[in-house]
């Protein structure tokens, strides 16, 4: 057994409860790493659930390999597939995934499309507002919806034009998101 696995292991019986709380987060995400490769086979062979619940599992880790791996999920024939490793990249917060997060806004699938704007609102970069704004002329509802309130987040006034198009001609919901977001613009 590793140092790193035994430190681990007796901190499970450490007195205090953030400690003991803490080393079972980090078993968890050491046992992960111990499967990886496992893991990985199933991203990249298994059935739909396998890939799945394999790119979630992944999903808690960090590393090159991990999001290498999860980014060439983005590309599987399977739309669950594409937009469940989106939202993994998304939540891992990490900027050298914005090109591929970027590249699958033209995705054919609504879904997936949803799914990257969803990760990309998680962002706190301006260079994401003309893309956002481009995805505002898209035919899917939600997807508009999204990007509305991605827009609102980045706070961009380069939006604000936009913003006041759908605040007056968008569906009931996508005004309400249009009007917060106006509400959320920079001076």
């Amino acid at each position: 057994m590793s140092t790193i696995n035994e430190i681990l292991r007796s901190s499970l019986k450490d007195e205090d409860e953030q400690v003991r709380n803490a080393a079972a987060e980090a078993i968890a995400r050491y046992e992960i790493r111990e499967r990886f490769d496992a893991l990985k086979e199933l991203v990249e062979k298994g059935e739909k659930i396998e890939k799945l619940r394999a790119i979630y599992t992944l999903g808690k880790l960090k590393g090159e390999s991990v999001t290498l791996l999860i980014a060439k999920a983005t590309k599987d024939p399977i739309e669950d597939v594409r937009a469940t490793a989106i939202r993994a990249l998304g939540s891992m917060g990490d900027m050298r995934t914005i090109n591929i997060l970027l590249k699958s806004l033209e995705d054919e699938s609504h879904v997936v499309q949803r799914a990257a704007v969803d990760a990309l609102g998680s962002f706190k970069d301006r260079k994401l507002t003309v893309p956002f704004m481009k995805m505002l002329r898209n035919s899917d509802r939600g997807v508009i919806e999204r990007a509305l309130e991605a827009l609102g987040r980045l706070g961009d006034k380069k939006a604000e034009e936009a913003l006041a198009y759908f605040a007056v001609k968008g569906t009931p919901a996508m005004r309400a998101l249009a009007v917060r977001s106006l509400g959320n613009l920079e001076l």
